[in-house]
């Protein structure tokens, strides 16, 4: 797999770690539990939510628009498709849902029809990262981390950045 691709499975590996953070901070506050990190319900506890239950609450919110909740659903399908294709060969390879996640991707962000397909899915996924963001970030009212690329887009409550951001940040130095 070459080096841009490897970047972009691993910018949206993280940014889903930023988007659950948001989204823990998110129900934290509704449900006023205040250590959501030990929280059973919350936390990394066998009894916790998943990273798909924490989505499927976001989903289940009329906050979302029709558009919206596709977005963070199809970005949600190739979170998931990104953990069980970890080993494959391409980007292109990553994509193995019946669903097609990457035709909705390229219809969602069209592309310059001249450019490789590997090269359309890397912009799009970058895209979907960015709006995914945006759209969590303004729906759980987090602070919204804007990154010097201007194709990166991420989410963190800055008062909570800590451990995880500090692990990844050495992704987005480039």
């Amino acid at each position: 797999m070459e080096t841009t691709e490897v970047k972009v499975r691993n910018e949206f590996l993280v940014s889903a770690l930023f988007i659950e953070s948001a989204i823990n901070d998110y129900l934290s506050r509704k449900l006023e539990i205040s250590d959501p990190i030990s929280s059973e319900f919350l936390g990394n506890t066998k009894k916790g939510l998943s990273f798909d239950q924490k989505i499927d609450a976001i989903l289940d919110s009329t906050a979302l628009s029709i558009i919206e909740k596709s977005k963070v659903s199809v970005f949600r399908e190739i979170y998931k498709e990104f953990q069980l294709n970890f080993d494959a060969h391409s980007l292109e390879e990553s994509f193995s849902s019946p669903d097609a996640n990457d035709d909705f991707l390229m219809i969602l962000y069209p592309q310059n029809e001249y450019l490789p397909r590997e090269e359309m899915l890397i912009n799009a996924c970058y895209q979907l990262i960015a709006e995914v963001s945006e759209i969590i970030a303004e729906k759980t009212s987090s602070v919204e981390v804007k990154m010097a690329s201007s194709r990166k887009l991420f989410v963190a409550d800055l008062l909570k950045f800590g451990r995880f951001a500090s692990l990844f940040s050495f992704l987005f130095i480039i």
